[in-house]
């Protein structure tokens, strides 16, 4: 039984452990912060995905690329002009270990904003590629380390013939060659440069190389089996060097020797076996029988190695026995027990069968070898899972908060418009006297528990935050809890779709244009800014008023891929940026339900940032005038002038 627990721990390779996240996740601030922060026990590099994003529109405010503090501090820069509502950050890194690992939080800015939910999404890391890259790398080491240790100890003292040292060259270049395609895909899909498992993984990847060029070669040139046999050893030592045996919180000395050993007599059984069947079996009778009887004896010295090894390795990666069952990392420890049983099984006959004809051993040694690449696939999993101490060590997992769906779309072809309701998003449909009311909150999410009364009587559900009635009139009145509405719905409904292209491909067209934004939360934040647009890529801001004095002189300048950013009586602060396209319009090329409300102005909904417009403009020009939008926490409106004027927007002179 030692051997089970023994092998069944194979090297692990573990995970940064995040400690602490700035802003909490959930958490509701009265400013807006610099930055997001996440803190981990060990050395990261930053991923790939980092983001961070405002719920509602889902616009990027990052200042650039995140960086690493102290070694352990993922730090995502966040734009100096936060307005108040809900963000999302996720974040992304890779452990020093290899490991991806990523997770999200939920913030909000403003007093009396709702409870944040995430607006982002993660993913997993433990995926079929991932563990096929990592078992064709373990394989590649066990196979090229193993049967260089067969041919050192075993068939070496035997004198074997040209033909056995040909084969035997063969096996350790099909093992070098899967030990260098693990290791550079491995290399490839690990985003964060500079880890230590990113460096080890070089190392493996050059000594297959140049092991499978040595043993290519050794057929013509014996003398370079030595140097394969020399990067075999190179190569046995680079998966304990690369996993979690270093990381701190395991034993200094303990924890990478026992690594190295297990995977060493690992390697001898596995790597032996495939000698055993592919060199040794294709030798005299009595050549490979005492090969056979050799190697057999290492059964009883190979399995308390196994056992001692496996089981310091158990000790260290598990707190508890109890997390053999409660964790994954756990739970496939215990299918790799079970195939080990199968597997001593086969072996105890296979070495029973050494007084049988070769070919029955031959036939059990197959089966066992086949039981074996079955654990080493295993062990492929094993090493992509958090192992159970560092889940004991994890701070405890944040309780998900249910997600409310959003209010579902107006339907096709109804005449829309909305209105505000304290911290709610008023939508209202019309289609075929049907009136329809949808409430969003803060969150994004359908509000079903105000009250919802249209012409004076009940309503019936129709989804998440959704009412509907059947009315006789055009003039709707909606009371939302004690707000009182009025929505007028025009006597001859005009499609105006076209129109609103030709106003959107108007406005898009301008060489520069002045807004005046006003901008305002569901819990009463108001903020003003003055934006100057020059087309293509260029833009400046300037805050001019709003409820929070701190922030009024906030100005930016943009300018494609740079930007500047001051606070009041601060310096510029230079960045990089996303080269933006202006002037584009506010709303997406999905929007629908437009119709004229009268000459020069129209309405229609935006499914993609589930928002609901009101738009002036001038029916000569078709120049925008004015614009307000309303969608969840986000009440806004645009006043236009400027109109192709040579707007300056140049670097800040200091």
């Amino acid at each position: 039984m030692p051997v089970l627990l023994g092998l069944a721990a194979a090297p692990a390779a573990g995970h940064a452990i995040r400690l602490s996240t700035s802003p909490p996740d959930g958490s509701v601030l009265g400013s807006a912060p610099k930055e997001v922060t996440v803190t981990f026990s060990n050395s990261i590099r930053p991923g790939p995905r980092n983001a961070v994003i405002r719920n509602s529109n889902g616009a990027d405010v990052t200042a650039g690329e995140p960086t690493i503090r102290d070694r352990r501090t993922l730090v995502i820069p966040l734009r100096a002009d936060l307005e108040d509502g809900v963000y999302t950050a996720r974040w992304n890194i890779v452990s020093d270990d290899g490991h991806s690992q990523e997770g999200v939080l939920a913030f909000a800015i403003g007093e009396g904003s709702g409870p944040p939910v995430p607006a982002l999404g993660t993913r997993g890391f433990v995926t079929w590629q991932q563990v096929v890259m990592r078992t064709t790398f373990l394989l590649g080491v066990l196979v090229a380390a193993g049967s260089a240790f067969f041919a050192f100890v075993i068939l070496r003292p035997l004198e074997p013939g040209r033909d056995a040292l040909r084969r035997h060259a063969h096996l350790l270049f099909g093992g070098f060659v899967l030990a260098f395609v693990g290791a550079d895909a491995l290399i490839n899909e690990t985003a964060g440069g500079g880890t230590r498992f990113e460096r080890v993984l070089w190392v493996a990847a050059v000594a297959s190389f140049v092991g499978a060029a040595a043993a290519a070669l050794a057929p013509r040139i014996r003398p370079l089996l030595w140097v394969a046999w020399a990067a075999a050893c190179v190569l046995v030592a680079c998966p304990p060097l690369a996993g979690h045996a270093l990381d701190p919180d395991q034993p200094t000395v303990v924890a990478p020797l026992a690594d190295l050993i297990h995977l060493g007599a690992g390697a001898v059984w596995l790597g032996g076996l495939a000698s055993l069947v592919l060199v040794a079996g294709r030798s005299p009778d009595a050549e490979r029988r005492e090969a056979a009887r050799s190697f057999s004896a290492l059964a009883i010295p190979l399995v308390l190695v196994l056992g001692i090894a496996g089981l310091a390795r158990a000790l260290t990666e598990l707190s508890s026995v109890s997390q053999l069952w409660t964790t994954g990392y756990g739970q496939t420890i215990l299918v790799k027990t079970g195939l080990f049983g199968a597997l001593l099984a086969v072996a105890w006959r296979s070495r029973a069968a050494l007084a049988e004809r070769f070919s029955r051993l031959r036939r059990l040694v197959l089966v066992e070898l086949v039981l074996l690449l079955a654990v080493v696939v295993a062990v492929g999993l094993l090493t992509t899972l958090q192992p159970g101490r560092a889940q004991g060590l994890a701070p405890g997992a944040t309780p998900a908060r249910p997600v409310v769906p959003p209010p579902p779309t107006p339907p096709p072809g109804a005449y829309v418009d909305a209105a505000q309701a304290g911290r709610l998003a008023v939508g209202f449909a019309w289609r075929r006297g049907e009136a329809i009311v949808t409430l969003t909150g803060p969150s994004g999410g359908g509000v079903a528990d105000v009250p919802v009364a249209i012409e004076g009587g009940p309503s019936r559900s129709c989804g998440s935050g959704c009412f509907s009635r059947i009315v006789s009139d055009r003039e709707v009145d909606v009371r939302v809890g004690t707000t009182d509405l009025r929505f007028e719905v025009p006597a001859k409904l005009v499609a105006a779709a076209a129109e609103l292209d030709r106003v959107t491909g108007i406005y898009e067209g301008l060489a520069g244009v002045t807004i005046h934004e006003r901008i305002a939360s569901g819990s009463g934040l108001v903020q003003v800014t003055l934006f100057h647009l020059r087309a293509p890529d260029r833009m400046a801001y300037r805050i001019v008023g709003g409820s929070v004095a701190s922030r009024v002189g906030t100005e930016g300048i943009v300018i494609g891929d740079r930007r500047w950013d001051r606070l009041p009586g601060g310096d510029w602060v230079a960045s990089t940026q996303t080269p933006i396209r202006v002037p584009q319009p506010s709303w997406t090329s999905a929007a629908r339900n437009a119709f004229a409300t009268g000459p020069g102005e129209l309405t229609f909904h935006d499914p993609t940032l589930a928002a609901w417009f009101r738009l002036r403009y001038d029916p000569a020009t078709g120049r925008m005038l004015e614009l307000e939008m309303t969608a969840a926490d986000h009440f806004m409106v645009h006043r236009y002038s400027g109109f192709d004027r040579p707007v300056p927007v140049s670097p800040p002179s200091r």
